[in-house]
């Protein structure tokens, strides 16, 4: 039986002594649009995490095993290329589930970058379960 539930986001803020500091921008991007320019990167992880770091691609999906909420993803984009400055193994597993629209954090002076390049139709993050468990 499939299900349907939406990931509440975590908005991650800065460290203690980046009080100062302009928070980041919320985007969100459309996944498909974000992976396409992603993968022409060395961090890249392909479908189904073989190239992820150690257990961290399986360890998103034994998270959302339990749990409906996760912790933003920070990105940028320099010189033409995104990367994840921390989240690349949620996104490449939530990527694999299906799911179509996530937030990012970004540079304050990115959001407008980012918006233009990839922002998502629905602003809302969809996991499809079957049988209340995450697919592989």
């Amino acid at each position: 039986m499939m299900s349907e539930h939406v990931i509440l986001w975590e908005y991650k803020p800065f460290a203690d002594g980046w009080e100062d500091e302009t928070p980041d921008a919320v985007v969100w991007v459309d996944v498909a649009a974000f992976d396409q320019a992603w993968r022409l990167t060395d961090q890249y992880i392909r479908p189904g995490g073989a190239n992820g770091q150690d257990d961290r691609y399986a360890g998103v999906g034994r998270w959302f095993a339990s749990n409906r909420h996760c912790r933003m993803m920070d990105a940028t984009y320099d010189e033409g290329h995104v990367n994840f400055v921390d989240g690349r193994h949620r996104f490449s597993w939530l990527r694999d589930q299906g799911v179509e629209s996530v937030p990012l954090q970004v540079a304050p002076g990115l959001r407008d970058t980012f918006n233009a390049r990839f922002q998502a139709k629905n602003l809302a993050t969809v996991l499809r379960l079957n049988g209340n468990r995450p697919s592989r």
